[in-house]
């Protein structure tokens, strides 16, 4: 690792000297994206998004199709094609970019013309090694004729590359501080790395990195996150109901709270529906309540989910998703994740799963009883 990360720093200190062009831009801020492809039929429509959201879509003539638009800096775009395996990440900057594919290669495609995006590729390949085997060993660790202690050896193998990955990432921003690679890793991986070490690398970007859209959704995590462990207050915030209704956190003190962090989409999270279900059956009479903060992006899937499972407790949801303002406070990684809140206001548990949930939920109302 040691002669890995040496490694990684010499080649990406060479890029940075002879690719500082990447921090300007030119005069009108104008990108375009030509795109020449094999294998696609005629009038094929293909999207290009940012944020998770379709800003663009264009039909292919010829076997091409172009994009422009205006950019204050690089930033990272998906380009699709609906209903294939056509998908690719690339990065966009103020110039021209080519991108160069077959039908189904999307995510093999030769990329031109971005500084940006020779940067993202440079990191990729080292990560390629690590990849590779993480995608061997998840598909070891899926298999359901497994032993359990093989599948636990494995679980540990796994997070050996998980935390190998990350280092090397995190190798490459220190290496990098003036990339808006840089800059879109620590935002993106923010809750991941933690606030501690999501502060250490903020301040290594440079300060127009920093006034990027990257630099400030970072300050944002730096300001709102609290870094909450169990024995620590709660922190309150508000969020919209099913009726768009405000509601906060506060307006439940005095009772036993379970906030819970969930999507619809989230495998996991569903399978912790009957055990919700059951906590919610048993206590919400003896002063417990459940309130639960949806990571789903579409408001309808939501309401959905809510309707369909028969999820009668406190609901509430925010378009940002996984951005909104708890998500950030309470530093969540990944979903399902839940908080309990003692009737004082405190975090008595982190995480709790079936019936381990119960039984917790169990103990502190009986402890409440006894007092």
């Amino acid at each position: 690792m040691n002669k890995l990360t040496t490694l990684i720093g010499i080649i990406i200190f060479a890029l940075i000297f002879g690719c500082k062009e990447n921090e300007n831009s030119i005069p009108n801020n104008e990108f375009t994206l030509i795109g020449e492809l094999e294998g696609i039929e005629n009038g094929t429509w293909i999207n290009l998004m940012l944020d998770d959201k379709i800003i663009d879509s264009t039909k292919t003539l010829d076997n091409t199709f172009s994009f422009k638009g205006n950019l204050a800096h690089p930033k990272n775009f998906s380009l699709y094609i609906n209903d294939s395996q056509n998908y690719a990440r690339i990065w966009l900057e103020p110039k021209t970019v080519n991108f160069k594919a077959k039908s189904g290669e999307f995510n093999k495609a030769e990329i031109t013309g971005s500084t940006t995006q020779n940067e993202r590729e440079l990191l990729s390949s080292f990560q390629k090694d690590y990849r590779n085997r993480r995608d061997s060993l998840t598909a070891i660790y899926r298999n359901p004729k497994i032993s359990d202690s093989l599948k636990k050896v494995v679980s540990e193998e796994l997070q050996i590359i998980y935390d190998s990955h990350t280092l090397i990432e995190q190798d490459f921003i220190k290496n990098n501080p003036k990339s808006f690679v840089s800059a879109y890793l620590v935002d993106f991986y923010s809750t991941t790395f933690g606030r501690t070490k999501t502060d250490e690398l903020y301040n290594i970007l440079s300060d127009s990195l920093k006034n990027s859209s990257y630099g400030k959704n970072i300050n944002r995590y730096l300001n709102l996150n609290k870094n909450l462990k169990i024995g620590d207050k709660y922190v309150d915030f508000s969020m919209t109901n099913e009726n768009g209704e405000m509601v906060k956190l506060s307006d439940y003190d005095g009772k036993l709270i379970l906030l819970d962090f969930w999507a619809s989409w989230c495998g996991p999270c569903i399978e912790e529906y009957p055990a919700l279900k059951k906590a919610y059956s048993e206590f919400s009479e003896n002063n417990f309540e459940i309130v639960g903060l949806s990571q789903d992006k579409s408001k309808d899937r939501w309401l959905k989910a809510i309707e369909k499972n028969e999820l009668n407790w406190v609901n509430l949801w925010n378009e940002k998703a996984n951005n909104a303002d708890p998500y950030l406070i309470y530093g969540i990684n990944g979903i399902p994740d839940n908080f309990l809140i003692n009737d004082k206001g405190v975090i008595v548990a982190r995480n709790l799963r079936g019936e381990k949930l119960i039984s917790k939920i169990k103990e502190e109302l009986g402890n409440k009883a006894s007092r």
